[in-house]
């Protein structure tokens, strides 16, 4: 798949999300049940999903790297690929006045939805969203203290330039805070072909291995991981279409065993 393809491909299918017609990444909707829920699973709070914040949960992390990347007064944080805002609310309280937040997308439809969020919680001063991509992100060098992403780079067909650029915008010393999909090896061949699997957060994973490489040569240093089966993500009993769709492609069997092979990260890193 060429990379303009690809970024089309996730473009159309988050859009999509966006405006409520489909989920992805796992059940999702927009502030459901099913979506709480599934945020409480992946390390969000009752406060989190309580607060003004909770407008910007479409269920699309795997994570929740706000909670781990002890953000404080005043430091700018970028946020690689900020959907609809939910991490983006959730650090501007900590950020406070001082502080600001950017986040960075591709889906003119996210980023629509993140705007009006960011105003309705009255963080508009302090919180911008800037399209683009995260393999070149429209924002200077040296300029964050913190890099948070949720679920994202593993849709990058350039996971190598997206660290690097990473890298570029943090200052020295700067965190890198991540949350992502990985797996313990790699995909089939048919399932990493398939479009449906790539907006699912599936066909653009890579090994651990490989994606700790990618950190690693874009110059950061202290990498430490944390990992746990994604099994709450990719519940194959679950009437998601994202999953109705991959058994329906793949059959439950070989759903099954590439499940078993999905595991969602915490990773943090310095630039030296």
């Amino acid at each position: 798949m060429k990379e303009t393809q690809t970024h089309a491909a996730v473009r159309e299918g988050y859009a999509s999300v966006a405006q409520e017609k489909t989920t992805c990444c796992g059940p999702t909707g927009g502030g459901t049940t099913t979506d709480i829920e599934t945020a409480k699973q992946i390390g969000y709070s009752d406060a989190d999903l309580a607060g003004p914040a909770a407008t910007g949960n479409l269920g699309l992390g795997c994570g929740n790297p706000t909670a781990i990347a002890n953000l404080k007064p005043g430091e700018v944080v970028i946020d690689l690929g900020s959907g609809a805002g939910f991490d983006a609310l959730l650090a501007a309280e900590k950020l406070g006045s001082e502080g600001r937040f950017i986040g960075v997308d591709m889906t003119p439809e996210m980023l629509a939805r993140a705007r009006t969020n960011a105003v309705n919680a009255g963080y508009a001063q302090t919180v911008e969203f800037r399209e683009g991509l995260i393999e070149a992100l429209p924002v200077a060098s040296g300029s964050a203290d913190v890099i948070i992403s949720n679920c994202v780079i593993n849709l990058s067909p350039h996971k190598m330039t997206a660290f690097r650029e990473a890298f570029r915008v943090l200052k020295p010393g700067g965190r890198l805070v991540i949350s992502d999909i990985l797996l313990t090896e790699p995909l089939p061949a048919e399932v990493a072909q398939s479009v449906g699997a790539l907006v699912g957060c599936v066909a653009g994973a890579e090994t651990e291995e490989a994606y700790v490489g990618h950190i690693r040569d874009a110059g950061f240093v202290d990498i430490e991981l944390q990992r746990r089966p994604a099994g709450e993500i990719f519940d194959l009993s679950t009437d998601d279409p994202v999953i109705g769709a991959a058994i329906a492609e793949f059959g439950i069997e070989r759903a099954r065993q590439v499940a078993g092979t999905i595991f969602s990260y915490t990773i943090q890193a310095t630039k030296p």
